[in-house]
């Protein structure tokens, strides 16, 4: 029985749509197949160049000489393909990580601006370590296609002198330094943005401030002691904020609408600004239905905020739609404290997810010396489950053992405990 190629039957445009599941080179590689597949590759509506990719497919004695023949054959594979475009394209990504010449630079900044000619609907650029600042990439910021953004453009970029996005959605962006005049464009020619995302940035703005905005994350950035960061968002839903200053320089009195929230809350070693205020400023999330908490601690902080918490409560923070926490911290610091402020403060909680952490060197008690509660807390009506997770170590599964028999003795109405074993993450 005759095989039959029924693949190549399909229409083009599923063809085309098909090859952009695979890589840039294996997609133009299928024209060789038959005269069917000759320019299929000319239509895919999606494509993502990779120089880490084209790099590990590249064989050569030396890391130097690697770079050289990428250099030399990356960037004219890319604007080969371009050329060779006839659709319009749905999404265009370009990632380059490496150190490059200003030559080299120059020629993958055309390339990105190549890109934009074909209007996507989401773009994605990656480029690291080069002359950026020497280069006009004002067209990124007016093209009209536009709906999903990642800019990832290391160096002194030079801001755009206005930004017209009228359809874009979402934006996530890391840039050298991050000032108000960028954020302020941002919002003024994005009257559509829903989610911003900014990561890995140097944030010298003093505010965040959109009607519109649904989901911010605020991921692995740095503020200046000094400088507080202050955000007015009453339409956002969801908040991450991770970053390297400590929440102290965040303030915020407009989030009601906000309903899941994820904050890292890191409290730098000998920081000068490690205060008992860390945790009061989680009063801005006092609307949150969803909860998690991730509590990097130095010694001297947690001191601070161990005083905060067994002092007077009335500054302390409230959830009183607070359905699902998730907690992940050092009960060696801590102790039973922080989880009794929650349940104290939390009265509709159902869910309690709590992770114990391993500082092998930064152990200050055993768990034999934790200090109980000193009051009993409210009844808990509607809290349904709490998970330990602890590691494989003798120690944790002594210090969970501990906060079972705390919240046996001082929660009613908990309706399940479950502990979770895992290997141990070791933070030194």
């Amino acid at each position: 029985m005759d095989s039959v190629d029924r693949i190549s039957d399909l229409p083009d445009d599923i063809l085309a749509h098909i090859l952009s599941f695979l890589s840039i080179k294996e997609a133009v590689h299928t024209c060789v197949l038959s005269k069917k597949w000759r320019n299929i590759w000319c239509y895919m509506p999606v494509l993502e160049f990779d120089f880490k990719r084209f790099y590990q497919d590249q064989t050569a004695a030396s890391y130097g000489e690697v770079l050289q023949r990428c250099e030399v054959k990356f960037v004219p594979f890319v604007r080969g393909v371009l050329q060779n475009q006839e659709a319009r394209l749905d999404k265009f990504k370009l990632q380059w990580y490496m150190p490059c010449t200003f030559d080299t630079t120059k020629s993958v900044a055309e390339v990105i601006l190549d890109g934009i000619k074909f209007k996507p609907r989401v773009f994605s650029v990656n480029f690291c370590r080069c002359y950026i600042q020497d280069f006009d990439l004002y067209p990124i910021f007016t093209c009209a296609s536009l709906e999903d953004v990642t800019l990832e453009l290391m160096g002194d970029f030079i801001a755009p002198n206005s930004v017209n996005l009228p359809n874009l959605k979402r934006l996530k962006i890391s840039l050298e330094r991050i000032d108000d005049d960028i954020i302020d464009k941002i919002f003024l020619g994005c009257p559509s943005i829903e989610e911003k995302s900014l990561f890995e940035s140097h944030l010298c703005t003093s505010r965040i401030s959109s009607n519109r905005l649904k989901k911010l994350v605020v991921d692995n950035c740095y503020i200046d002691e000094e400088r507080w960061l202050d955000i007015s968002t009453p339409s956002l839903l969801h908040l991450e904020i991770a970053y390297k200053s400590g929440l102290h320089s965040i303030s915020s009195e407009n989030l009601t609408s906000l309903t899941n929230a994820c904050i890292d809350l890191q409290l730098p070693r000998g920081s000068k600004q490690a205060t008992a205020d860390d945790l009061i400023v989680l009063n801005c999330l006092s609307n949150a239905t969803s909860l998690a908490l991730r509590i990097q601690e130095s010694k001297e902080s947690v001191v601070k905020i161990n005083e905060k918490i067994k002092g007077d409560n009335s500054n302390h923070p409230s959830f009183p739609k607070l359905k699902y926490l998730r907690v992940e911290w050092c009960m060696d610091y801590f102790g039973f404290d922080l989880i009794a402020l929650f349940l104290q403060h939390s009265p509709m909680l159902q869910k309690l997810i709590i992770e114990l952490h391993d500082y092998i060197k930064n152990v200050t008690k055993k768990s034999s010396d934790l200090e109980e509660p000193k009051d009993v807390l409210l009844q808990r009506d509607h809290l349904e489950t709490v998970m330990i997770v602890r590691s494989k170590l003798e120690e944790s599964k002594k210090i969970a053992d501990r906060l079972v028999n705390s919240l046996n003795a001082h929660v009613n109405t908990i309706g399940e405990i479950i502990t979770k074993i895992e290997f141990s993450i070791l933070r030194l």
